[in-house]
């Protein structure tokens, strides 16, 4: 089994990444040959979606499971559709994730594919929903005041 764990520097004991598509590394550890090698990620400095290009980079090189801090709703599905499978460990080092990882310490983080994702609401015009709101009566409203 491939273990990805994303982390901040090039060192078996680096603190994990606050992001996973913005970590530099990938601490990628062999169950069967019980290796250890580290990847750098290219991605880490793109401009938009490098938790969906992070996300095609480790399911290329075959990983079947990430340890990390936090990762975004789309590169989670994204995984998920490929059934690599996404552990959440929020304080420590690369060596200390992998090791409570092969003590099945580690939540699993999980998204129900049979619900819609929902966008995110932004609250405008006194706090009613954008997408609420008829803006040619609401525009009216402020002309006749």
């Amino acid at each position: 089994m491939l273990i990805a764990v994303s982390i901040k520097k090039p060192d078996l004991i680096s603190e994990l990444s606050d992001v996973f598509g913005r970590s530099k590394y990938f601490l990628i550890s062999n169950t069967i040959n019980n290796t250890l090698e580290i990847l750098l990620n290219p991605f880490s400095l793109e401009l938009g979606n490098a938790g969906i290009q992070s996300a095609q980079f480790l399911i290329e090189k075959n990983i079947e499971t990430i340890i990390t801090k936090h990762i975004g709703i789309n590169p989670l599905r994204f995984l998920g559709c490929s059934n690599v499978k996404v552990y959440r460990f929020n304080n420590g080092t690369g060596d200390n994730a992998l090791k409570l990882f092969n003590e099945n310490k580690l939540d699993e983080i999980k998204v129900d594919k049979t619900i819609p994702y929902q966008l995110r609401k932004r609250k405008r015009y006194g706090g009613k929903y954008s997408n609420n709101i008829d803006l040619k009566n609401h525009n009216k409203k402020q002309d006749s005041k």
